[in-house]
């Protein structure tokens, strides 16, 4: 058995069937058919059950692969980091970010970071929660910013500020004076624009979204809360308070995604409604790279531990 015949075999279940794991693989079929033979020859044991349309992994099966994942992180990592010795800190650091979190937590950073090693290029991937943990489940991204929960025995964590939520209107609608503050009395009976959760994991199927606290708070207050809109895009929700569609609720953080529009942003107090937690999160079992734990140090909340 060798690291080859491991990807063969990670491939092969990964995709279901022979057919589409040679098209991933680049090879032609009938080799990765016989490589499949030869490890089930070698190991003396059935690894894939062959008698539907779909293969099936048997218990023998099942312990290779989470052995052959762990086995082949180890090697890419061992890889990586033998690289990076002779390379110093560069490369592509890959991040996924919700957009309120990245426009308030990333820029900055970002330019003291690459000032520090400008040999560094990054890419950066937005999203919702699901579609960040989702690209790093892929390994497309090495660290994700997302809002809290995720699932503690698959990532590590940083936990990051808790925030406000504010109110983001244009001008015209002159609540609280010239104060930087609205209480929530104040927002009976106006037109409001909420965002509301992205379809995805049942994780995030619960109460704990803009949309279900503002109308949970709302209520507590003795009034029911005049929606004229959701959106599960923020930024629709923001140029829509700012052509005075109507008066957005957001997490304090969204305050920098349009700094020049004429919006004013003013926190909801009487009582104040935080947003769900955040952190920056990355793939336990996972080898990062030096670039990344780096970066990892420019948030220096409850200091992680790098598992590898």
């Amino acid at each position: 058995m060798d690291i080859r015949q491991l990807r063969y075999f990670l491939a092969i279940v990964e995709e279901g069937k022979i057919s589409q794991a040679a098209r991933r693989l680049h090879i032609a079929q009938p080799p990765l058919s016989q490589q499949l033979k030869l490890l089930e020859t070698e190991m003396g044991v059935t690894l894939l059950e062959r008698n539907t349309r779909r293969l099936t992994t048997t218990e023998a099966g099942k312990l290779l692969y989470d052995r052959a994942k762990i086995i082949l992180e180890l090697v890419n990592g061992t890889m990586e980091e033998i690289r990076e010795l002779s390379e110093g800190v560069r490369g592509t650091l890959a991040i996924g970010t919700i957009a309120s979190l990245g426009a308030k937590l990333l820029p900055e950073r970002i330019h003291d970071f690459q000032k520090r090693y400008p040999e560094v290029r990054f890419q950066v991937w937005e999203g919702d929660p699901n579609r960040v943990m989702e690209l790093l489940e892929n390994r497309i991204i090495e660290l994700g910013i997302v809002r809290l929960p995720v699932d503690n025995g698959m990532f590590n964590m940083i936990n990051l500020p808790a925030e406000p939520l504010v109110a983001a209107m244009s001008r015209h609608w002159n609540i609280g004076d010239n104060q930087p503050y609205v209480k929530l009395s104040d927002l009976e009976n106006k037109p409001l624009m909420l965002l509301r959760r992205q379809q995805g994991t049942s994780m995030y199927h619960h109460r704990m979204y803009i949309m279900d606290l503002v109308e949970d708070a709302c209520r507590e207050a003795g009034f029911e809360p005049k929606i004229i809109c959701e959106s599960n895009d923020i930024m629709t929700l923001l140029t829509w308070a700012n052509h005075d569609v109507g008066i957005t609720i957001v997490p304090q953080s969204a305050m920098n995604l349009i700094p020049n529009a004429g919006l004013q942003f003013k926190e909801i107090i009487e009582p104040s409604i935080m947003s769900r937690p955040s952190a920056i999160i990355w793939l336990k079992g996972r080898y990062l790279s030096t670039t990344s734990k780096k970066f990892l140090e420019y948030f220096p909340l409850d200091k992680p531990c790098l598992e590898q």
